[in-house]
């Protein structure tokens, strides 16, 4: 029990941190520095960059009333989450470090997908190699771990390619960097595993997406755009904490 709740506050922990780069890595391009508040640009105090509570006694705003975006608690939850699941399932040793990694990448990839509608080509690529390499010396078998990227590549190409000349001359519903995220996740989990592994974020987009027909038919305001990188990210990491890679 010790164990878990340490590895759980790690995991929350952690998600402080990527919520640091979620905000610096779009808006400054810099890591160094104490992290500020993204409404009034004021250093935050050390009370706010408790995971989770901190927004919780800010009650959601900012010092000047301003709401602050409800990502940042989710990111802190998914990851003592994700975290305390990959220590029940694997335990603590190397497989337990890499799937964090695979998590963390994940979890910050999904959330600036999220807020900006991007995806980032060399942390997103940089982190397949990463996978290529060291997926097999945790235990994966190289030659799934291959297929997983280049049949999730392929896949992904063939839908980028759909996209487009759905959506000519229109902001397409799906852009290469999903591509790259689908050759992360498939050098992840291999080709075995690969349809279980995208199949749950292609659902959660799913549902959204009819959720938002239905609105719009109804009259209401909806969005344009789904981030469809962020359910994917979401998919992943669902299924690493659910025991999916065995």
């Amino acid at each position: 029990m010790l164990t878990s709740a340490l590895v759980l506050i790690a995991g929350l922990l952690l998600g402080s941190l990527l919520n640091v780069l979620i905000v610096r890595i779009p808006r400054e391009g810099r890591m160094l520095g104490w992290p500020r508040c993204t409404r009034t640009g004021a250093p935050l105090a050390w009370w706010q960059l408790i995971p989770v509570l901190g927004w919780a006694m800010q009650r959601g705003r900012a010092a000047d009333g301003r709401p602050l975006h409800w990502i940042f608690p989710l990111v802190e939850l998914i990851s003592g989450l994700a975290l305390l699941r990959i220590y029940q399932i694997y335990g603590l040793g190397p497989i337990f470090l890499y799937l964090a990694f695979v998590c963390a990448v994940l979890i910050v990839t999904g959330a600036i997908d999220w807020l900006h509608r991007w995806i980032y080509t060399f942390v997103i690529l940089g982190a397949a190699a990463v996978a290529l390499v060291v997926g097999p010396l945790v235990g994966m078998n190289w030659i799934n771990v291959a297929l997983g990227a280049l049949v999730a590549g392929f896949a992904f190409v063939l839908l980028y390619i759909l996209a487009r000349a759905l959506f000519p001359g229109h902001a397409a519903p799906f852009g290469l960097g999903d591509v790259y995220l689908a050759i992360f996740i498939g050098a992840v989990v291999g080709v075995a595993n690969l349809a279980s592994a995208l199949i749950i974020g292609m659902a959660l987009a799913g549902v959204v997406s009819a959720g938002i027909i239905v609105a719009r038919r109804a009259g209401r305001p909806t969005p344009d755009y789904i981030s469809y990188g962020s359910y994917l990210c979401l998919g992943a990491v669902i299924f690493i904490a659910s025991g999916g890679l065995g």
